[in-house]
C-alpha cells in the first residue's frame, strides 16, 4: 500500500509542477519530459494495482489449500483411531480365546 501512496505522490507533485510551466511557457522539451514523466507513472500504477490483485488471489488459493488440507489431516486422524480401535477389539477377542 506504501508503493500506491508514494506513486499518487508523484503523480500530485507532477501536476503542480506542470501548471506553472505551463503559465510560463516553458519548453517544449521540458513538457515532452513532463509526459514521460506521467506516462511511466501511470505504467508503474498499473503494474501496482495488477500485481496487489494476483497477490490477493494467490493468499485466497494458499488459504483454501490450507483449510483442505486441514480437513485432511483430521479426517486421516480419525481414520487411524479407527483402525487402532478395531485392532484393539481383534486383539481383546483374541486374547479371550
Amino acid at each position: 500500500m506504501n508503493e500506491i501512496k508514494l506513486v499518487f505522490i508523484g503523480l500530485i507533485v507532477l501536476v503542480f509542477s506542470v501548471i506553472p510551466l505551463w503559465i510560463f511557457e516553458a519548453p517544449e522539451i521540458i513538457e515532452d519530459k513532463e509526459v514521460e514523466v506521467a506516462t511511466a507513472l501511470g505504467i508503474g500504477l498499473l503494474i501496482l494495482f495488477l500485481d496487489k490483485r494476483s497477490d490477493r488471489g494467490l493468499h485466497e488459493k494458499i488459504n483454501r489449500q490450507h483449510d483442505i488440507i486441514g480437513k485432511m489431516n483430521k479426517m486421516i486422524h480419525e481414520q487411524h483411531e479407527l483402525i487402532m480401535n478395531i485392532s484393539n477389539k481383534q486383539k481383546e477377542k483374541s486374547v479371550e480365546e
